[in-house]
């Protein structure tokens, strides 16, 4: 993931593919009821799952995969307005 990110230049968001992820992500969030700014919101949630934030939380903060697939599940709940997902664990 590192890569095709790196391969819209200097910034990812000029690459091909994000704006395909972005375009998807956003439409899908224009259905949800009261949800609004579904570009802004589209653009946060993606940037939550950028590689280089991955690698950087794995490799210098040493958090456990799980760990991070928990956080963003909590994130996203909370951007999505349905508040902290109880009882969520990695395997869901």
């Amino acid at each position: 993931m590192l890569a095709l990110e790196e391969s819209g230049g200097s910034s990812p968001y000029q690459a091909e593919h994000y704006e395909r992820w972005h375009g998807l992500l956003q439409a899908v969030l224009e259905r949800i009821p009261g949800l609004t700014d579904g570009d802004f919101t589209a653009h946060a949630l993606l940037a939550a799952t950028r590689a280089d934030l991955v690698e950087h939380l794995a490799g210098k903060d040493h958090v456990p995969r799980e760990r991070m697939r928990a956080q963003l599940a909590d994130f996203t709940a909370r951007v999505l307005g349905s508040g902290p997902l109880q009882g969520w664990t990695a395997e869901d």
